[in-house]
């Protein structure tokens, strides 16, 4: 009887703690010429992990881990204290999907993103269609450039998570960029 209550309360804790659980704060600034990239994407389902590497080098777990990306409900993504250099968004992550968008050289050179000392980069809304889903292989599918949300959007809605760090200055900044 006893050890059904236990898992009674183990259940019922795991509920309510799952329930208040929300993604990550960002961190703060470590270094004033770290960067942040921030964007949007959607997906049949709901998007977990986007994989964002440093172009030219290799991530060994758990000696060299890759950047940290934070991904919210919505949809919306960043990517902060990001040392300046150039970077590439090489997955988008569901909970039943990986799609891969690095196959070849060639494509990671056409995506490449580059990241100046402090500043604020937005990388685009991108929309995944799952176009034909592989029993053994990891399917077909197409990503797409949307033009909502936009970069304003975004920045409204990570302006709230942001609050209380340095990150947040960096995107009333961008904002304040915008307007001009």
């Amino acid at each position: 009887m006893q050890s059904i209550r236990y898992a009674f309360y183990a259940i019922f804790t795991a509920l309510v703690l799952g329930a208040c659980a929300k993604p990550a704060p960002p961190f703060e600034i470590k270094e004033a010429n770290h960067s942040m990239i921030f964007g949007h994407v959607s997906a049949p389902e709901k998007v977990t992990e986007v994989e964002l590497r440093e172009y030219g080098k290799f991530y060994i777990s758990p000696f060299i881990k890759p950047p940290r990306v934070l991904i919210y409900n919505n949809g919306h993504f960043m990517a902060e204290n990001l040392a300046p250099g150039k970077y590439m968004i090489s997955a988008f992550n569901t909970k039943n999907s990986e799609f891969v968008l690095v196959n070849s050289k060639r494509t990671a050179y056409q995506e490449i993103i580059h990241v100046e000392p402090g500043e604020a980069k937005f990388i685009g809304s991108y929309r995944v269609t799952e176009i034909k889903r592989g029993l053994l292989d990891k399917g077909e599918f197409d990503v797409r450039h949307t033009r909502k949300p936009s970069e304003r959007r975004v920045i409204k809605d990570l302006f709230h998570v942001t609050k209380g760090t340095a990150w947040q200055a960096m995107l009333e900044h961008r904002m304040q960029e915008l307007r001009q």
